[in-house]
C-alpha cells in the first residue's frame, strides 16, 4: 500500500534590495523561512505501523504528494533481501522497496537509476547526479534529525533530499561532484550546475547563488566593487583575517550562523 507524503522539496532564496543588518551580517534578501536550505524542516508523521504517513506540510502546488510504500531511513517495510529507496514515479518523487543490490561504498561514484531504484548503492543511500551525470550514493533523509554532521537539503535536478555533509568553504573536501556551497547558516556539500564557476564580480542570480563558482557567493551588485549587474559573485572569506581588495571588507556572511560558521563573511563594500 502507497502512503501519500510530502510534496516535493524545493529551494527558494528570493532575491530583494539588500541592507545591513544591526548585527553587521549580509542581508541578501533571502528569506530562510521561504525553502530553507539550512534543513528541510520536514514534519515527519506515522502511521499505526511506523511508515512514514502524510504530511501536514504537503505541497498542493508540487504536482502530487510523495509516496512512501517503505521508511527509507529507518529502512523499515521491505524484506530481507531488499532496500528502502527513491524511485522517480511520473516524474514524482517515492520510496518503495527494490532489490538490494548493494555494490558501492556510501559517497562512492555511481550511475542513477531513479526509474528503478537498483543502482548499487547501499540501504540508506541512493546514486543522484548532477547535470552532467556524474553520480554519488549520498544518504538520503526527510530532515536533518536524520543526518550526523549534515544538513537535509534536496539536489537540484528533483528535489529529492540527501545528507549534505557540513563543509567549510576555504577548504572544500567534498567528494566529486559535490560542492561546498552556501545553505541557510553554514556550507554544506551541494550539487552544482555546469555554469556554476563565475568569479568575482562576474553576474549571477542569488537563487542557490546559481552562476557561482565554489568559494564564492552571489550577492546584490551596489555592494561589489566593478560589479554592471544586479548581482554579482563575491569571493568568502574569514572575518578573523579579512584579505579583501579595499575599498571591500570582510563582512559577516550569516545573520544567524550555525556553529562554527560565525567567521564565514564574504568580501563586500560596508554600507
Amino acid at each position: 500500500m502507497a502512503f501519500p507524503r510530502i510534496g516535493s522539496f524545493s529551494l527558494l532564496f528570493l532575491a530583494a534590495a539588500c541592507q545591513r543588518l544591526d548585527s553587521g551580517s549580509i542581508d541578501d534578501g533571502a528569506d530562510p523561512s521561504a525553502g530553507s536550505t539550512g534543513s528541510t524542516g520536514t514534519v515527519v508523521d506515522e502511521s499505526d505501523d511506523g511508515t512514514p504517513a502524510e504530511s501536514e506540510d504537503s505541497d498542493p502546488d508540487s504536482g502530487g504528494p510523495t509516496e512512501f510504500d517503505c521508511d527509507p531511513v529507518a529502512q523499515s517495510g521491505c524484506n530481507g533481501e531488499e532496500k528502502c529507496t527513491v524511485v522517480l514515479q511520473a516524474g514524482q518523487i517515492a520510496y518503495t522497496c527494490v532489490v538490494d543490490d548493494a555494490t558501492i561504498d556510501p559517497l562512492g561514484g555511481c550511475q542513477a537509476a531513479l526509474g528503478s531504484g537498483i543502482d548499487g548503492c547501499p540501504a540508506g543511500y541512493a546514486c543522484l547526479a548532477d547535470e552532467s551525470e556524474t553520480g554519488l550514493c549520498v544518504p538520503l533523509c526527510l530532515d536533518s534529525g536524520d543526518c550526523d554532521n549534515a544538513v537535509c537539503i534536496p539536489e537540484l535536478q528533483h528535489d529529492i533530499p540527501y545528507c549534505a555533509s557540513e563543509c567549510s568553504p576555504f577548504e572544500g573536501g567534498c567528494a566529486t561532484p559535490l560542492q561546498c556551497r552556501r545553505l541557510d547558516d553554514q556550507f554544506g556539500c551541494g550539487f552544482s550546475r555546469p555554469d556554476d564557476v563565475g568569479g568575482q564580480g562576474e553576474p549571477c542570480t542569488p537563487q542557490q547563488d546559481a552562476g557561482c563558482g565554489e568559494g564564492f557567493v552571489c550577492l546584490p551588485g551596489g555592494l561589489i566593487p566593478g560589479c554592471s549587474s544586479d548581482n554579482c559573485c563575491t569571493v568568502v572569506c574569514d572575518t578573523n583575517a579579512d584579505t579583501c581588495d579595499t575599498p571591500a571588507s570582510c563582512t559577516p556572511l550569516f545573520d544567524a550562523p550555525a556553529p562554527g560558521s560565525e567567521a564565514i563573511g564574504a568580501c563586500i563594500v560596508p554600507s
